[in-house]
């Protein structure tokens, strides 16, 4: 019986070992980069908080709000590594509690779901560059970034390194030249300048942004009629500021990506490289283990059969008692 039990206990552990491993390899082949990709049911917000100011086109004199600003991500669809993501930013006079409709502004996204950069030629318009930092984000390197309302990809330069609510890390600076970059008229838009500078905190294992400052002016030149004359004076185009912003992450948003950040990290961590080694390691134990007790029984027969054999020829062999 105790032979017998081992060689069960042998057989399960072989198996289990076998399972182990197998899934050890589909889990890094298979599971776990898929589990990394940008999700096809991704719905998520951010808020910044600050101050807006808009020029009134009817008095030419700038409004200025304190406002809260949200950005919705929601995937809409999916073809292959390819996810559509419908971005919604609205904006609140955080005094009323009313929106403001003429800030509003919504884009059709494609980004690639491994790489999290933008699909050139995909979407509601040609964009390249990162929809967001990646996985493993590298000190010491840059990084090219869509920034809504760019007209063209900005560079993500690496300023530095610190440690933010308890979280190690990069800072990030995206900034137009200093000269601004030119925003092409549209039909109900002037050609105007833009002004950009965003401040980055992100962490570098799951590539999350855990702090933003966001500081945005946009100039153009507006018409301006004589004020003796509207009609048959002469116009000029004066260079004024269109829309002028200062948004940082609210307090919220921070405690939510800092606490998405440590999840990630650690997730990454595990499903990466603990949880792999473990699998197999273990796996290779239990297989070994089991390989060792099937053999040991079968070895262990081999002495029992000869010893029998041999007691079976020499009672053959006994001389026969005289009656």
């Amino acid at each position: 019986m105790g032979l017998i039990r081992k060689k069960r206990t042998g057989v399960i552990l072989t198996a289990l070992g076998v399972v182990f491993v197998s899934f050890g390899i589909l889990w890094v082949t298979v599971i776990f980069p898929d589990l990394t990709k940008v999700p096809v049911d991704l719905e998520k917000s951010v808020q910044y908080q600050g101050t807006v100011t808009v020029l009134d086109t009817e008095t030419y004199q700038p409004l200025t709000y304190d406002a809260i600003v949200t950005r919705t991500a929601e995937a809409v669809r999916h073809r292959g590594d390819v996810v559509y993501i419908n971005e919604e930013v609205s904006f609140v006079d955080s005094k009323t509690g009313q929106e403001i409709p003429s800030l509003h502004e919504s884009d059709l996204l494609a980004v690639d779901r491994i790489s999290r950069t933008n699909v050139p030629g995909h979407g509601d318009q040609n964009r390249e560059g990162l929809w967001q930092f990646p996985l493993d984000v590298k000190a010491g390197q840059n990084y090219p970034v869509w920034v809504t309302g760019s007209p063209i990809t900005l560079e993500a330069r690496y300023v530095g390194e610190e440690d933010f609510k308890g979280l190690h890390v990069l800072v990030y600076e995206v900034a137009t030249p200093d000269g601004g970059l030119t925003m092409p008229s549209g039909m109900f838009v002037p050609e105007m300048r833009l002004y950009r500078q965003i401040r980055l905190k992100v962490e570098p294992a799951s590539g999350v942004t855990v702090y933003l400052e966001d500081t945005t002016k946009r100039t153009a030149k507006i018409p301006v009629f004589d004020e003796l004359f509207p009609s048959t004076g002469d116009i000029k185009f004066v260079d004024m500021t269109v829309y002028e912003a200062g948004l940082v992450f609210t307090d919220e948003t921070i405690e939510q990506q800092v606490h998405d950040a440590s999840f990630y990290h650690w997730a990454l961590s595990w499903g990466g490289t603990y949880l792999p080694w473990l699998l197999f390691g273990l796996g290779t134990v239990m297989a070994l283990l089991g390989t060792i007790l099937i053999i040991g029984r079968r070895i262990a027969r081999v002495p029992i059969a000869k010893t029998a054999d041999n007691e079976l020829a020499g009672a053959m062999y006994q001389p026969q008692s005289q009656l």
